[in-house]
């Protein structure tokens, strides 16, 4: 762990090789030597939190991978993911806190190809990228198979504009839990306006401490029928005050609205 270089070989195919050669507290320059295509990339650089530089991953064929979770998972100085943009991931389906806690990751671009149709969890992928603010790359991913979208852009504190996720296709979401909380730069959620999220069954603090939220328009035909968690959804919306898009929402189901509209000080 002292030296700035390490060559990582791994010749076997098994993903529990992956496992074993983990690689903790961080690098600054990896070089990684793998002979036969893996299945199983997560943990691979967890918790590097001083990597910097993957260029070397641009050679990495992960086209057999179908786990990417925590892959860069507390690598906090990783900025540069030029070297991904031309992995196929077309049969992930596993990218739960792949990204997460990457907090000077601001330039996504490199993901913009990405074929994550198979994918079901994206839970946590990019929570606590507090850098980031264009999410433009993500606009035409596919996460039709997607399930589970909990804390996905959670603690995004510079995110303003989620336009880029209006067309999303998350008919098959059951679990939106602390989505966006903590996105305290973001101020209009109306592109959400159209997502049948009719499955979804859990909305506890999507909106968490969106403290810059003036109003929620967009949600007025919202779907929420099956769900029975609303807890602390909008807790700490400090500058919401129009909750009128709600008047209609059928939360007939619901049995949990603990500290729902909590410490938003400006509504009425």
């Amino acid at each position: 762990n002292n030296k700035n270089n390490i060559k990582l070989k791994i010749n076997g195919i098994k993903s529990e090789l992956v496992q074993k050669y983990e690689l903790k507290y961080g690098e600054n320059n990896i070089e990684i030597i793998i002979k036969n295509k893996i299945t199983n990339l997560e943990y691979m650089f967890y918790d590097c939190i001083s990597l910097k530089n993957i260029e070397g991953l641009k050679h990495l064929d992960v086209s057999k991978g179908n786990n990417f979770s925590y892959m860069f998972n507390g690598c906090e100085f990783l900025s540069d993911i030029k070297a991904l943009e031309k992995w196929n991931v077309s049969k992930g389906i596993n990218f739960s806190y792949m990204f997460n806690g990457c907090e000077f990751l601001s330039d996504i671009k490199p993901l913009k190809n990405w074929d994550v149709s198979n994918g079901n969890n994206f839970s946590y992928m990019f929570h606590g990228c507090r850098s980031l603010s264009d999410i433009k790359p993500l606009k035409n991913w596919n996460v039709s198979n997607g399930n589970n979208f909990s804390y996905m852009f959670s603690g995004c504190k510079s995110l303003s504009d989620i336009k880029p996720l209006e067309n999303w296709n998350v008919s098959k979401g059951n679990n939106f839990s602390w989505m966006f909380s903590f996105c305290e730069s973001l101020l209009d959620i109306q592109p959400l306006g159209n997502w049948n999220i009719s499955k979804g069954n859990n909305f506890s603090g999507m909106f968490n401490n969106c403290k810059s939220l003036p109003n929620i328009k967009g949600l007025e035909n919202w779907n929420v029928s099956n769900s029975n968690n609303f807890s602390l959804l909008f807790w700490g919306c400090k500058s919401l005050s129009d909750i009128e898009a709600l008047k209609n929402w059928n939360v007939s189901n619901g049995n949990d609205f603990s500290d729902i509209f909590s410490n938003c000080k400006t509504l009425l």
